[in-house]
């Protein structure tokens, strides 16, 4: 190798080291995935708590305000969003879970220890450039490579993805976030004189289904169904189809940087 190269390859070295010390992304990722976590548990946490005002009326004799041919039951009207929302909560215990595992990723990936092997490993292969086998150069060179792509990557995986939430996500998730909070309190309409308690709630509930004609609860419920589904699919995409897409072209870049020889075979 020629000496030019050797001091290309010894600047680019320095440079990844001291980048990987200046925790550049760090701060920033470990806020977003921190405001991702409480909000998918913040919208969680709703859906359970719609999920059990609708099983308690579900649990009630009510007849919706418009019969048709015969006696209609608030409750049969609710179990397709009964039903939507317990899929919609176990997609959301797995986006938690994706989540969870995408922080704890980062904060491994920025710990002292792994700046520290960065650092060792970039020392070593500087050493090694100069003083070395051909044989130790590229082994050290190339697991230099896999750790600074693992130490980098996660970050800006989480940048890029905060960046395609931001522009084209994340204002949709608000909106039915908005949609489905606003549900909740109309069917938890308490009146402020009386004191909060279970009988309040059940009466205010019930009170509210039962006040609904046939056509205004089958547009509620579609409404809620929809708003449901609109999270389902911005959740998945966000926090879990985005990563697995990141995992694979990770494996991807990994193998063709373990193929980079510092040394490679003349050809005959």
């Amino acid at each position: 190798m020629r000496i030019s190269s050797k001091a290309l390859i010894s600047i680019l070295i320095v440079l990844l080291v001291a980048l990987s010390s200046s925790r550049v992304l760090d701060d920033y990722v470990d806020n977003y995935t921190t405001e991702s976590i409480t909000n998918a548990a913040i919208t969680y946490a709703t859906a359970r708590g719609i999920n059990a005002l609708v099983s308690m009326v579900q649990s009630t004799e009510i007849e919706a305000g418009v019969v048709v041919s015969g006696s209609v039951t608030v409750g049969e009207l609710l179990d397709p969003l009964n039903d939507m929302i317990e899929r919609f909560s176990t997609v959301m215990t797995w986006v938690l879970a994706s989540l969870a595992a995408q922080k704890v990723l980062l904060l491994l990936a920025s710990h002292e220890l792994f700046l520290y092997l960065v650092a060792v490993l970039g020392v070593s292969t500087l050493l090694l450039l100069f003083y070395g086998q051909p044989r130790a150069q590229n082994l050290f060179f190339k697991s230099f490579l896999v750790v600074v792509f693992i130490r980098f990557a996660l970050g800006l995986a989480v940048a890029f993805n905060s960046g395609v939430d931001y522009l084209f996500i994340d204002q949709q998730r608000q909106v039915n976030d908005s949609e489905i909070k606003d549900f909740q309190s109309n069917i938890m309409s308490i009146d402020a004189d009386k004191e909060f308690d279970t009988d309040s709630i059940k009466d205010s509930t019930i009170a509210f289904w039962q006040g609904l004609s046939l056509d205004e609860l089958n547009r509620k419920i579609s409404h809620g169904i929809e708003n449901f589904i609109n999270l389902v699919a911005i959740y998945l995409l966000k926090s879990i189809l985005f990563p697995l897409g990141f995992f694979y072209a990770a494996v991807f870049i990994i193998k063709q940087l373990w193929r980079i020889s510092l040394n490679p075979a003349p050809h005959p």
